[in-house]
């Protein structure tokens, strides 16, 4: 078959793709965009595939699939799909498990090769000739731990006999470029998913903005939510790791999931409990926030109590939790030492909301609310019933102490 050389300069297109990469493109911009400017230079596309590898402890990897001029798919991956029947057969682990960085494949005529499952579909669908690329960012370190971290591209023409030879050529030398964009652009996704997740969303923002220097911090006024799983030592002291892993992550689930679902931010995790903050925008938002933060607590309650009946009808020991809500100002930033710094809050009003949750205990109550939530939010008081005053350790004077009605 003829194969024409086409005056198109790539130079353009490079200078392109690094700058989207350099400016963080979202990656659906930047592969619509590249595939059409494939097009726009003569390249019979048919079909264009894109993942990169994440950091996120749910998601394995995101994709986009580009047909027909546009974005027509974006998924997610878990890491459950690494064990499907589709991923067994999927060219890319082939590709992966052998090191094999380019894999072209003619789909019609007497070459045609179907060696995976896919490339028949891709024929039936139109297409004549496929080509997959991957490129990795590992380290051999890395990739001797099995990781697998990188850009994937695929690529497909229905075009009759395949494409020509320049145009392959092009594809191949642009793709490398187009992989370097997206994992630039990708690596700030990455970075924020990493930081949310052992930081929260909120303190990964501050941190994304530029709060790194230890001694950055600002001053709150905030909605305090502690929470501790009572007997837990004694539990964990009898009970194999792998189990006590288990119930550890269960009870977090409904705690977690709670907070979030009430606008709230867990900042640590403590042993067997949680630190987790309700921030009102000003003053007017407080009762909103409040209400939003006892009901975190009363779901928290709700959630662990479903749990426990299930693991009950197991055989499996129920463990109370014991919640304490409290308002104050908290000092809200980066404190540690000059390389290692935690980002969250402290101050007399965290230590306070310790000092009240300590107290559930004593009192046979899994919820206390401070009285400093009432005065934040007078309009609660309704829903609280009130324990009378009580001493709270480190505490100069004692407390109102109220509880769900």
């Amino acid at each position: 078959m003829s194969d024409p050389q086409r005056a198109f300069d790539p130079i353009p297109l490079h200078a392109w793709l690094i700058e989207a990469g350099l400016s963080s493109l979202p990656t659906a911009d930047l592969f619509d965009g590249f595939c059409n400017r494939l097009v726009a230079a003569g390249v019979t596309l048919s079909r264009g595939f894109l993942s990169l590898s994440t950091l996120h402890p749910q998601r394995r990897a995101h994709s986009l699939t580009w047909e027909k001029g546009a974005i027509a798919d974006v998924a997610d991956f878990g890491y459950a799909y690494m064990q499907t029947p589709a991923w067994h057969t999927s060219p890319f682990r082939y590709m992966l498990e052998t090191d094999t960085r380019r894999l072209h494949r003619r789909l019609d005529g007497d070459g045609a090769a179907l060696d995976f499952p896919v490339l028949s579909e891709f024929r039936a669908a139109g297409h004549t000739e496929w080509l997959a690329l991957i490129y990795g960012f590992d380290s051999a370190l890395d990739r001797a731990k099995g990781s697998q971290n990188g850009v994937v591209c695929s690529w497909a023409t229905d075009r009759a006999g395949g494409w020509s030879a320049s145009d392959l050529g092009l594809i191949e030398e642009l793709s490398g470029t187009l992989a370097l964009a997206a994992q630039t652009g990708g690596a700030v996704v990455a970075t924020r998913d990493v930081l949310a997740t052992y930081l929260g969303a909120d303190a990964a923002e501050r941190v994304l903005a530029g709060h790194v220097q230890r001694g950055s911090v600002g001053r709150f006024a905030a909605f305090i939510l502690t929470a501790d799983l009572r007997g837990f030592t004694d539990f964990a002291e009898v009970t194999v790791p792998e189990e006590v892993t288990r119930r550890l992550n269960g009870y977090f689930d409904c705690m977690g999931e709670a907070v979030a679902t009430a606008g709230g931010e867990i900042l640590k995790f403590m042993g067997d409990g949680i630190l987790a903050v309700f921030l009102p925008k000003d003053s007017a938002d407080k009762p909103a926030v409040a209400a939003a933060a006892l009901a975190a607590a009363q779901d928290i309650l709700a959630r662990v109590a479903a749990l426990n009946e299930a693991e009950s009808a197991g055989g499996r020991p129920a463990l109370a939790v014991d919640i304490a809500l409290h308002h104050g100002d908290v000092t809200y930033g980066n404190v540690g030492t000059a390389d290692r710094l935690d980002f969250t809050a402290i101050g007399p009003a965290v230590n306070e909301a310790a000092r009240l949750e300590a107290l559930c205990k004593e009192l046979g109550r899994n919820l206390l609310v401070s009285d400093s939530v009432v005065r934040a939010a007078p309009a609660l008081r309704p829903r609280l019933q009130s324990l009378g005053r009580h001493r709270l350790r480190g505490v100069r004077e004692s407390r109102e102490v109220f509880t769900s009605a």
